[in-house]
C-alpha cells in the first residue's frame, strides 16, 4: 500500500468518523465517507483491547496486506477506515480478506457493484 493511499492525520480520521457511514462484520467494522481526494484512502484502527503492541501491529500488517489488492477496485474519492475487532487476532488471512471484500461490497464501494 502506497503512502498516498493511507489516511494519516488525526483530522482525516475524525472527519471520517463524524461524517461517515458504517458497516460491520464479525472481524471488522468499516467506516467510510466521501472526500475531496481523487483516489480512495484507507486507514486502520486497532484498539488496545485487541492486545499488546506486537499483536496490534501484526493485525495492522495483516489488514494492510489484505486490502492492498482491493484498492484498485474501490471507487474513487472515499476515505475508508477498517476497525479491528478482537476475533481478528485468531482469524486466518483468507477470512480477513473475505471480510474486507464483503464489507466494501455491502457499503457499495467496489467498482463491480455499480448499477
Amino acid at each position: 500500500m502506497k503512502r498516498s493511499e493511507s489516511l494519516r492525520r488525526k483530522k482525516e480520521f475524525r472527519y471520517t468518523y463524524r461524517v461517515g457511514k458504517s458497516a460491520g462484520h464479525r472481524l471488522l467494522a468499516l467506516v467510510f465517507a466521501r472526500s475531496r481526494e481523487p483516489a480512495p484512502r484507507i486507514g486502520f484502527s486497532v484498539s488496545r483491547k485487541i492486545g499488546n503492541s506486537v499483536t496490534r501491529n501484526r493485525v495492522k500488517r495483516r489488514m494492510r496486506e489484505a486490502v492492498t489488492p482491493l484498492i484498485p477496485e474501490i471507487r474513487g474519492n472515499v476515505n475508508v477506515i477498517f476497525i479491528a475487532r478482537s476475533a481478528i487476532v485468531e482469524a486466518p488471512f483468507a477470512e480477513i480478506r473475505a471480510a474486507m471484500r464483503a464489507l466494501l461490497s455491502r457499503a457499495d464501494l467496489l467498482r463491480g457493484n455499480e448499477p
